[in-house]
Parts: structure tokens; C-alpha cells; sequence
């Protein structure tokens, strides 16, 4: 169930909530002891934030024949029922819901390898999650097309990489041709294009064939151009 909640105190500690709808029941029935909190600051969608999901529908209605508009519909309400949130409009959403979408358009480009007239990375609007994404499907996080791994952070002197956990270890993808630019340029590549390498987690591991337990510590890892 999701709902929302007005805050009437908070005490660095402690918050209080008054919920818009009666919980009682929902609560009693099925035990529950923890919500998940999602902050709201009151603004909503930016000029910049719009432009960038109309350009990615745009992108993914070429790519499958459909109207923009009812594509735009199905799109939204496929995100809202994934996200378990109510159906919004793009004239008012919230700043925060409206960073998600573009997400959910970004990761779904990626997914189905839909044509983009841009580069992906000047329509996210969260960097981070873009980049976590490229790693996770292997597209290069500069121009999109398939990549290799390039790990920022060195396995170490003598290191077996198919060996060493690579948790914790930092690492972007690029093409061949970025991926050898990044060898010989690395810092400036990076600081051109505003990227960084992520910290790889078990899942990242998985999805990418890279050893994730046992083996080898990283603590010693130090920075290279690999």
C-alpha cells in the first residue's frame, strides 16, 4: 500500500507522521513494523527534466511504430505499477518521481537496445544511476555502443583478476574506442564527458562474469589506467 503523510515532528531522532489515510487496519493484518520513506521537497518537474522524457519517447516510439502520446500513457503506467505510485502528469510530478522516470526510460532503451538520436548520457538527470546502468548492460557510457569494462582501480602487482573479489573495486564502460582513449587520457576523457568509474557490488559481479568473493584482498588496490 502506498499512501502519503504530512510530517509533524522530527527531532533529529525520532519522526512522526500523520497519514493521509487510515493505516490501522493494513498495519494489524498484515503485522507491519517498517515503511519505506520517500522525502518530497515541493518541487516539481523542470523545463530541462521534460524536454529529456519527451526526447527518450520520442527516441522510443521511432524505434516501435507508436504514437508518442499513447506510448507516453503506457509508459507511465507501466512505471507507476513497477514503482507501486499513482499516475502522474508531466505538467506538475514531483522533481524526484520525474528523475526516476527518466531512469526507467534510460534502463529501458538500454534493455530492448532501442536507437537514440543522442547519447544517452545527456539525457539522464541522474549520473550516477546512468552510469551503474551502462555497466549493467554493457553499453558504452560515453556514445552507447557495446562495451568493455574498464577497470579504474588495479587488481595489484602479480594479481589474478580472475581470482581477486572485485566488490568494492571501481570500473566503467566504455567501447574499444573509449576504452583505449581512456588509457591514454583517462583524467581528461573523464573530465570532458563529466564520468567516473562506480563501485562494482555482488550484483554488478554477477551480470558482468567478475569474481565477487574469496580470493584476494583489494585493500591495496591502487589507481592505473586498466
Amino acid at each position: 500500500m502506498i499512501t502519503t503523510a504530512k510530517i509533524i515532528n522530527y527531532d533529529s531522532q525520532k519522526l512522526v507522521l500523520a497519514p493521509t489515510n487510515s493505516l490501522g487496519r493494513e498495519i494489524l493484518q498484515k503485522q507491519i513494523e517498517t515503511v519505506e520513506i520517500r522525502l518530497n521537497d515541493g518541487r516539481t518537474i523542470s523545463a530541462e527534466q521534460r524536454r529529456k522524457i519527451f526526447a527518450l519517447i520520442r527516441d522510443i516510439a521511432l524505434w516501435n511504430g507508436d504514437e508518442p502520446e499513447t506510448l507516453r500513457m503506457f509508459l507511465t503506467w507501466d512505471f507507476c505499477c513497477k514503482n507501486e505510485c499513482e499516475y502522474f502528469s508531466l505538467s506538475n510530478v514531483d522533481m524526484t518521481t520525474a528523475k526516476e522516470f527518466i531512469n526507467y526510460l534510460i534502463n529501458f532503451c538500454f534493455e530492448w537496445s532501442v536507437p537514440t538520436k543522442d547519447t544517452l548520457l545527456n539525457q539522464t538527470d541522474d549520473i550516477g544511476k546512468y552510469l551503474y546502468c551502462c555497466l549493467e548492460h554493457r553499453k558504452c557510457a560515453i556514445c552507447n555502443e557495446k562495451a568493455d569494462i574498464h577497470h579504474i582501480d588495479r587488481i595489484g602487482m602479480g594479481g589474478n583478476r580472475n581470482r581477486v573479489n572485485h566488490v568494492g573495486l571501481r570500473a566503467i564502460a566504455l567501447c574499444r574506442k573509449h576504452h583505449n582513449m581512456a588509457h591514454q587520457h583517462e583524467k581528461e576523457l573523464f573530465a570532458k564527458y563529466h564520468i567516473y568509474g562506480i563501485k562494482l557490488d555482488g550484483y554488478l559481479c554477477k551480470v558482468l562474469h567478475l569474481h565477487a568473493k574469496g580470493g584476494e584482498r583489494n585493500e591495496k588496490s591502487k589507481r592505473t589506467d586498466n
